[in-house]
């Protein structure tokens, strides 16, 4: 382990890093002390345990400030001496610290944001800020209010398996966040102090009392509603307290108020320029779990939960607009709904509902008209009940199927309060509720289908062989599974069109790669009798399929039928993930930018409205990193306003899990994305795109060398990672393989990296970029370069991601791996991937000008250093465990000794705050 460690901001020992204790510091200390605590009563051996812990953090410290190494020897005999059930014990309390750290970051980030708008000191990327850039560059403010009007944001949940933690652990995370944001109010009496230490010290102790684990991998379904409980907790639900109510409705009471006061207009009350997608029962891609019945479930459970909530809702602002003034208009429709009680009866509702009703006064028409919606959605919450359930469905009541059957009487009321006097009751509660409707529908979500286009071709190709192909009872065992998998695509395509336009959004085929892949999917949904199509959205993922992207798409819009068809409107995907581990992070990012400048070019040559659905995963290595740096860096011209993107995995929960971050999120997104219409970035010079050619060519051909070219590649890759051992953790429902028999090529972008963030390389992040750097600097261009970092936000945002991912890498670990888990013939790769870390990292600090990675930025990088101290023993632990799994007998392993390797890999996702 010789190699030597570039200057990467890392001190000896991190604990020790001087800075002005905050806050934060004040709550970490807290729930450290509350653990410990925890730990000391809940367990027999909690003394010795905390004792332990102790030791083994300040050895792992001791162990990184010896350059010399003298103290590996006694560090490594105490670990390899420790018994399995000593090593989960010891993960398991650093695991959870670092989870209560993490918790305790996510809530300091709310509290900074409260601070800056009491102080009034806005953040980057608020309204206020935002509003006030644009007006002094000279914007209008009509042109401002324009804009938000014609703007569409969705975010796009995926159930990509990223997410570690069990849900259980993540509910407790947020109720503790929320203790600790009471902890926060000044003038808290005695009791509610110790109300607040209470619900801590519970939430903590329920915790360490639960099973962090997950003992069988989830369904799609289960899936489904973990994305959408997030929905419901953190987006969606209003709260009775409007100025901490939940991110949507807060989001837009706060961009309305903003708008107000600079443009003197207000919103229209049925606005909204974000609505939300989702994949979850609806990717089939590469995943055999996802049926027709699965997506038909997650629709029909996602509209449940709709009206769930509008039902709770209306019954709680029924209470409330008990006023008797209001317009004849409104005084007609409640005669009408009051009639419509009388002839449709009462079958579906309680004997309370009919008794509270009847006691409506005639002159209450606010109650009257939403007594009628509520119990709509009653009836509309049994009926889907039965759907769920198979039960057999009746069609005698009334019951909601579109949006726009609620949004008239509640309008209808908001109209009646404004023209009567009342505008600030209408402004309350009604219209959230309105506004809500109109982000969420009746479905929540739309869930998009997602299919991959050799699925399509081998439909078509069975229907047009079907006649020669003899009978089904003749056919061997391979054909009729073949004709199988045709039909469940059938049944997928009769199943979307019984769903109907409020459940689906788009049909997304991946690996898209001519024109016909997408008029496939066009005839296939004629041909199952969809009234209502689906938008069929093609996805370029590999470096060659998003070079011929727009050759694809000029293809279809040199068709009359097609062009006429679509409207003048088109969505295309553009995956981040599979072209990153085609060709490199550096090369994915170069190759994504062109291909979105050349389909923009192409789309207004046609006359056509683009609108780009960017596939980011949660890493960097995947297309991840701050929202406003991925907004800002995109091709001039190419979001008009209108953006999609994709959110997974731990991402889910840490950009919408808390209430406060979600509006932060949703927030950036609407602001960088107004700014960026009206402030687009600098455009490439000549210059520079012929310097990026010539960066991303060196790039790839560094990175295929060793992931292709290197034919023991995938060996080391399988020894140095735990990858083949990532099968243990159930931590999604689909297979981590396309193909189970194949190599590098065939392994999905998600594990792919997944294993190497535990390693803490993070190779597919960087690899490549170095080599790029250094042709660069020989052939005199480092000037350049830099010009380039300071004056064009892609390449600035490019270069700050990969100088961000290996500030949080660690080679000296990833040493260990390669000396302990590799064989001896195959270490001198490991030795290699460690210099062209550092040789990377070099080259980085040299054209950022940085002295340690990260300088600019001291928050992340004192984050980093905080956790490193406890991420070290977690890894070095997890190196022995899977020593001794892999030595197993017969490939047994131990079940306390696979607990504790699945609870590093919580431990360590935790402190790297990246999975996948």
């Amino acid at each position: 382990m010789g190699d030597a460690i570039v200057n990467l901001g890392v001190p000896a020992n991190p604990s020790a890093v001087p800075h002005a204790h905050t806050a934060f510091d004040d709550d970490l200390d807290l729930l450290d002390d509350l653990l410990h605590k925890t730990i000391k009563s809940m367990d027999e051996d909690g003394e010795k345990l905390n004792q332990l812990v102790k030791d083994v953090v300040g050895m792992a410290k001791e162990w990184r400030s010896d350059p010399a190494h003298h103290s590996h020897t006694s560090f490594d005999d105490f670990i390899k001496s420790m018994k399995s059930k000593d090593a989960l014990r010891l993960v398991r309390i650093i695991s959870h610290y670092l989870n209560l750290a993490n918790v305790a970051d996510q809530h300091h980030i709310v509290r900074l944001m409260r601070k800056h708008q009491i102080e009034q000191t806005p953040l980057p990327y608020t309204f206020q800020q935002v509003f006030d850039t644009l007006i002094e560059a000279g914007v209008s403010t009509d042109d401002i209010y324009q804009a938000l009007m014609e703007q569409k944001i969705e975010p796009v949940l995926t159930a990509h398996p990223t997410q570690v933690m069990r849900r259980t652990i993540l509910s407790k995370n947020n109720k503790i966040s929320e203790a600790l944001a009471r902890r926060d109010f000044q003038q808290l009496t005695t009791e509610e102090k110790e109300e607040v230490f209470a619900a801590l010290r519970r939430e903590i102790g329920g915790a360490w009392l639960s099973d962090e684990i997950r003992r069988k991998r989830p369904t799609p379904d289960e899936e489904a509603m973990g994305g959408l409980a997030v929905i419901e907790q953190s987006l969606s639900l209003a709260d009775s307290d409007r100025s901490t109510g939940h991110a949507v409705p807060k989001l837009l009471r706060r961009l309305d108020w903003t708008v107000q006061k600079y443009t003197g207009k207000s919103l229209p009350p049925e606005f909204s320029n974000l609505t939300f997608g989702s994949w979850m029962g609806g990717d089939r891609d590469g995943n055999p779990n996802v049926t027709p019945e699965v997506t038909k479930r997650c629709c029909y459970f996602s509209r449940w939960i709709a009206a769930d909530l509008y039902y709770r809702e209306v019954d709680a602002l029924l209470f409330e607009l008990s006023m008797i003034r209001c317009t004849k208009e409104l005084t007609e429709e409640a005669a009408l709904a009051a009639e419509r009680r009388r002839r449709h009866g009462e079958k579906y509702l309680t004997t309370l509902y009919k008794e509270f009703r009847e006691g409506i006064p005639e002159k209450e028409a606010y109650r009257i008209v939403l007594a009628e919606v509520r119990d709509t959605f009653l009836v509309t919450k049994r009926r889907l009940e039965d759907m769920i359930m198979g039960k057999p469905i009746s069609s005698e009541s009334t019951y909601y199927t579109q949006t726009s059957e609620v949004l008239a009487p509640l309008c209808l009321c908001y109209r009646s309060l404004k023209e009567t006097g009342a505008g600030e009751i209408a402004d309350g509660r009604l219209l959230d509720l309105i506004r809500r409707l109109s982000s969420f529908g009746l479905g929540l979500v739309k869930l998009d289908i997602r299919q991959e286009s050799d699925r399509h071709t081998e439909v078509l190709d069975t229907i047009t062989t079907y006649l020669g192909m003899g009978s089904y009872e003749e056919w061997d065992e391979e054909k009729r599974v073949e004709f199988l998998r045709v039909k469940e695509v059938l049944e997928t395509f009769k199943v979307a069109a019984s769903l109907g336009p409020e459940s689906l959004g788009a049909y997304v085929i991946s690996m898209c790669r001519t024109a016909s892949d997408i008029l496939a999917v066009e005839l296939l949904q004629k041909e199952a009798g969809n009234k209502h199509p689906q938008r069929v959205v093609p996805l370029f993922e590999t470096v060659d399929d998003l070079r011929n992207s727009a050759p694809v798409m000029r293809r279809l819009f040199s068709n009359d039928w097609y062009r006429t068809h679509i409207k003048g409107r088109q969505e295309i995907m553009i995956g981040y993930s599979d072209s990153a581990k085609d060709a490199g992070r550096l090369t994915s990012a170069w190759e994504l930018y062109k291909a979105q400048e050349a389909l923009l070019k192409l789309c207004e040559e046609f006359g056509v409205k683009l609108t780009l659905f960017h596939g980011r995963g949660g890493t960097v290595g995947r297309g991840g990193g701050p929202s406003y740096l991925a907004i800002q860096s995109q091709p001039p011209g190419t979001l008009a306003g209108r953006l999609r993107v994709t959110e997974q995995g731990e991402m889910i929960q840490s950009q919408f899990g808390l209430p406060g971050i979600a509006y932060r999120t949703l927030e950036v997104y609407v602001t960088a994305t107004l700014k960026t219409r009206f402030l687009p970035p600098v455009r490439p010079t000549p210059r520079w795109c012929e310097i990026m050619d010539r960066l991303s060519a060196t790039a790839c051909d560094a990175y295929r060398a060793l992931i292709r070219g290197n034919p023991r590649f995938v060996e080391y890759f399988r020894a140095a990672t735990p990858s083949g051992e990532l099968s243990y953790l159930n931590i999604g429902s689909r297979p981590a393989k396309r193909n189970v028999q194949g190599g590098i090529e065939s392994l999905r972008a998600i594990p792919w990296i997944f294993a190497w963030t535990q390693t803490r390389l993070l190779l597919p992040a960087w690899l490549g970029v170095g080599e790029a750097l250094e042709l660069a600097a020989q052939e005199g261009l480092g000037e350049e370069l830099k010009t380039m970092y300071a004056e064009w936000p892609f390449f600035q945002s490019t270069v700050d991601l990969v100088e961000m991912v290996l500030s949080k890498g660690d080679p000296e670990i990833a040493a260990r791996y390669n000396e302990v888990l590799v064989p001896p013939e195959l270490q001198e790769m490991g030795h290699q991937l460690v210099q062209k870390f550092n040789f990377t990292a070099t080259h980085i600090l040299s054209l950022t000008g940085h002295k340690v990675l990260q300088e600019s930025n001291p928050l992340l990088l004192e984050s980093i250093n905080l956790r490193r101290g406890f991420v070290d023993p977690i890894n070095l632990i997890q190196v022995e465990i899977l020593r001794r799994m892999r030595e197993g007998k017969d490939g047994q392993v131990d079940e306390v000794l696979l607990d504790a390797f699945i609870i590093t890999i919580n431990g360590i996702a935790a402190g790297m705050r990246n999975t996948g």
